[in-house]
């Protein structure tokens, strides 16, 4: 009997399955539907082009996917389908996509091109072609087709040999046969010789495919394989299960889809399920699909529905945690991982919940902590603090026992046996079974204790208006507030070896040097995206890891101390939540611990719904994949032109706008850009997650405009590229200058020979006449002396209105301020000089929110006014050095010579603040006016196109965050 039990284990799980990488329950899961832009929820098939667009076939057309938007085709002369209707996709052997669906419509599509392809007399259900370019068409009621490469096609039915004229499944073997699978059973086809398959079941066959090496059918009555000359069914569990789709995974798992209970995974896991209940939209599988980053996608009734692998992995009430609401985490010398949760806590120990042992159900846990004899205190919310020791859960302290208050947030225990206890009251030291209270009266900054440190003799208190510490018996309160006004500290982590001390804030992450008593900030000014900081936590590769209320960070040590040291100004993040991952970015603070270092080097987060780990040894697995990047759309002068290797655009064409997209489907909204126009940009630009690119009034010539893509810590993609040659006016033709010169260098001639002669002329005139006009002359001196006087004085006047248009030429008409052409000389001469003298200058952009309302609600008179308002104001904020011009339309442009990035923020705030809070009813009432600004620094930036487009970059930042703000690039 024991070797027989050995052989169903053996036979159970068999050494040549491939493991699965995680559990399905702990798999990733999202899902789309037309609120999120498919046209239909209904997903009949799925494919991946080799471009790496995702494309989804619904009753509502195709939608190809890109990672951010859906762009939807239909019937329409582009895809030449009679109806929009599309039931089945297939990626054939030459890379070509076959669609085909409703009315038997069919097309093709290779290389962004469509070509239709004749219908056929049914429904199409399904599609596949071969590798000597055959299409395969499997119908609803018209039997089976195939479409040779003349144009010739041959028909197989009922009276062919087929069960039933109604096809819902083709799979091609290596031996160059296929097989169909009908309504009625399932048959084979080879070398033109049609024959049903005999001793297969009676009944729909939905689907097809090889699983170890052996035929497996799908059928309304369960999973078949093929023995020999007949059929067994396997997973007799799945017996009565109708299955729609089989999938092989690249792991050798086999997927199975069902009409009505969800999805199955067959592995070495066993076989596990997927339903409604654990997020699928809907229970009904119309289609799986593995795509090239190993996601995989269901198609239902429903929706789309997506299972990946993610940086983060979730413990939840799916996996058995007794709430969700998770305070605080421990990670205990057994190996153990304490999870305390609105509910009670739970231990996690060798990649399981032990879920038999949770302990205090009917308490809101707060705080975890372990002692020197390894017991693990558990602080309350309501109830004071228990001890588990030996197995043993006991009440340890609460008010009764001199606990200043049953809400316990921090836990200290000390190698001398004595705790120290943070609560919402003030602060507890139980000792020998004597309590100890203190207050604000005897020094603590503030009673609501949330953080508990001690380093040597000295305990590091953190509340929530600052950080006491206590020295030999005596209360000292660190001051904070110097940096941005910081009051709460709701962690401390130490790096001993460093001598620092990371304090976990309200206003970020400061930096308290042990040896020099220095404290720094590292905040938002240094980029950090907000405020509140709950937990720091290092892990093993030098990194630090801060939990908040909106995800989790990952930032360098090396950045970190380079930004508190005052090296760098600003510092570069990973900012990870839910599509990461996490069930919810929400992160818990205010209690402790709320972030722990496992043993194995994961990192664990509490948060609002579930307890989050991240292991950042496989962070560099998903940055191995590199999105491929293509260009998407071309427009010129806002119309769309049609993309190809080479685009010639009109000499008029003062703006070109191209779109593209990195298709990559695990971090889209991470994925990184960086673009270069050869023959204008000098070097690659780095665009950051933005992904297009704009240029504006480009000279005559040829140009090439290269985009890559990668994801976050990987590798850039293979260029795109597209060439355009933009064409000159006819005037700026090389022959028209030919010729503009040659006509010169001969006006010039002419006008020469004919002054020569006229002086000639002149001169011969005067000697006759000087005799007798001798008198006349000496008569009308002093008319001449009238005349030259005149002639001074308009000459003077002539002066004087040239004077007037060179300024009304570098001088805006409406608001006077300098326009376009003089900033951009100003621009030039200043950033040449900040080079040379090494000295820091800001360039700011300020555009006016919602310009276009004014002019519709309140007229174009309102708007003007607006304008020259607004351009005093930046009149008065302008030093004599400065130079404040408006750039274009509602957008102007202040210069900042020798200024610092601090400094201009600093002056921008305080014109934007101005701005906001100024007066408008003088011009209409109930009009408002703000404006966003971004600022650029010249720093380390070797051409003055490069700050634009940073203060560009940065405008365009300030707009995506909500307007009515100050973004710095």
């Amino acid at each position: 009997m024991f070797a027989l039990l050995l052989l169903q284990l053996f036979l159970a799980f068999p050494f040549s399955a491939s493991a699965a990488t995680a559990v399905l329950t702990d798999y990733f899961r999202e899902s789309w539907s037309t609120r999120q832009g498919l046209p239909h929820n209904t997903i009949n098939s799925i494919s991946q082009t080799p471009d790496g667009y995702l494309w989804f076939a619904t009753w509502e057309g195709v939608a190809r996917y890109n990672g951010r938007e859906f762009k939807v085709f239909g019937r329409e002369q582009q895809t030449g389908l009679p109806d929009s209707g599309i039931r089945a996709l297939h990626l054939d052997p030459k890379g070509r996509l076959l669609l085909g669906g409703s009315r038997g419509g069919m097309a093709l599509l290779q290389d962004q091109q469509w070509r239709p392809v004749d219908p056929v007399s049914s429904l199409v259900n399904e599609v596949r072609g071969d590798a000597k370019g055959q299409l395969w068409v499997g119908t609803e009621g018209g039997g089976l087709f195939c479409l040779q490469t003349d144009g010739s096609r041959q028909q197989w039915t009922r009276h062919h040999g087929l069960p039933s004229n109604t096809i819902y499944s083709l799979l091609h073997d290596k031996q160059g046969g296929l097989w169909v699978g009908t309504a009625e059973g399932l048959a084979y086809l080879h070398d033109g010789k049609l024959t049903k398959v005999a001793n297969s079941p009676k009944s729909p066959v939905f689907a097809l495919t090889f699983y170890k090496n052996q035929l497996y059918m799908a059928t309304e009555r369960g999973l078949f394989q093929q023995q020999g000359e007949g059929f067994v069914l396997v997973q007799p569990e799945l017996q009565h299960t109708a299955i729609s789709r089989l999938l092989v995974d690249h792991h050798g798992d086999l997927w199975i889809g069902t009409v009505e209970e969800g999805i199955f995974r067959l592995s070495n896991y066993g076989l596990e399920q997927l339903t409604a209940k654990q997020g699928m939209p809907n229970n009904r599988v119309l289609t799986i699909y593995e795509d090239n980053e190993h996601s995989i996608w269901l198609g239902t009734n429903g929706g789309l529905f997506r299972l990946r692998d993610a940086p983060f992995a979730t413990l939840s009430t799916e996996q058995g945690l007794p709430d969700n609401f998770v305070r605080t985490v421990l990670q205990h010398s057994d190996g153990s991982i304490w999870i305390g949760t609105a509910r009670g806590v739970a231990r996690y120990l060798n990649g399981k919940l032990l879920t038999e042992q949770n302990l205090l159900p009917e308490q809101s846990v707060l705080s975890l902590a372990e002692t020197a004899t390894g017991d693990v205190l558990v602080g309350t919310y309501s109830s004071g603090v228990f001890q588990y020791s030996d197995g043993k859960l006991t009440k340890l302290l609460d008010r009764s026992s001199g606990l200043l208050s049953n809400e316990v947030r921090a836990i200290l225990p000390l190698q001398d046996g004595s705790i120290w206890l943070g609560t919402a009251q003030g602060l507890n030291h139980y000792q020998a079974q004597q309590m100890q209270s203190y207050t604000t009266r005897e020094g603590l900054t503030a009673d609501f204790v949330v953080a508990l440190h001690k380093i040597g003799d000295v305990l590091w208190i953190g509340t929530g208006t600052g950080v006491t510490r206590l020295v030999n018996g005596k209360f000292e309160p660190l001051p904070l507030s110097q940096l941005d006004q910081t009051e709460y500290a709701f962690d401390f982590f130490e790096q001993a070896e460093q001598k620092l001390l990371w304090l976990a804030t309200d206003r970020g992450l400061v930096r308290y040097r042990l040896d020099t008593a220095e404290l720094s900030l590292v905040g938002r000014k240094a980029g950090i995206p907000f405020d509140k900081i709950f937990q720091v936590q290092a892990d093993l590769h030098g990194n630090l890891w801060l939990s908040s209320n909106r995800g989790i960070l990952r930032i360098s040590q090396q950045d970190a101390n380079a930004v508190a040291d005052g090296t760098a100004t600003s510092i570069a993040y990973e900012l990870y939540g839910e599509s990461d991952g996490m069930l919810s970015a929400q992160a818990n603070g205010g209690s402790n611990p709320a972030a722990i270092l496992a043993q194995d080097g994961a990192l664990w987060f509490a948060t609002a719904s579930g307890v989050s780990r991240v292991q950042p040894d496989r962070l560099a697995v998903f940055a191995e994949a590199t999105p491929p990047v293509v260009l998407e759309e071309l427009l010129v002068n806002g119309v769309t032109q049609k993309i190809s290797d080479s685009i010639e655009l009109p000499p008029d064409s003062d703006r070109v706008e191209l779109h593209f997209a990195g298709l990559g489907y695990v971090m889209p909204g991470r994925i990184r850009y960086r673009s270069q126009l050869i023959g204008f940009d000098a070097n690659w630009l780095d665009r950051g997650q933005q992904n297009f690119a704009e240029y504006t009034n480009l000279a005559p010539g040829r140009y090439e405009f290269q985009v890559q893509a990668a994801n976050p810590g990987g590798k850039w993609s293979e260029t795109a590229r597209i060439e355009l040659i933009k064409q000159p006016y006819w005037w700026q033709t090389r022959n028209f200058q030919w010729l503009s010169a040659l006509s010169s260098i001969a006006l010039l001639l002419l006008l020469v020979y004919w002054r020569m002669s006229s002086l000639r002329h002149s001169e011969q005139r005067l000697k006759r006449q000087v005799a007798e006009k001798t008198a006349e002359l000496q008569q009308k001196a002093n008319s001449l002396q009238a005349a030259d006087e005149e002639k001074s004085a308009l000459l003077a006047q002539l002066h004087q209105q040239t004077l007037a248009l060179a300024l009304q030429a570098r001088q805006d008409g409406l608001t006077g301020l300098a326009n376009r052409r003089a900033f951009d000389e100003v621009l030039s001469k200043e950033f040449m000089r900040s080079q040379r003298l090494k000295q820091s200058m800001a360039l700011a952009f300020i555009d006016i929110d919602h310009f276009k309302k004014i002019n519709d609600t309140w007229s174009h008179n309102a708007g003007d006014l607006a304008l020259v308002a607004i351009a005093e104001k930046i009149r008065q904020h302008s030093r004599s050095v400065d130079c404040a011009a408006r750039w274009g339309g509602e957008e102007f442009a202040l210069l900042m010579p020798s200024t610092s990035l601090e400094q201009a923020q600093l002056v921008c705030e305080r014109l934007r603040e101005e701005i906001m809070l100024l007066d408008w009813l003088d011009i209409a009432d109930g009009i408002c006016i703000t404006v966003s600004i971004g600022i650029a620094i010249s720093d380390e930036l070797n051409d003055a196109k490069q700050l634009l487009f940073l203060a560009d970059q940065a405008l365009y930042q300030a707009k995506q965050q909500g307007r009515n703000r100050v973004c710095a690039a």
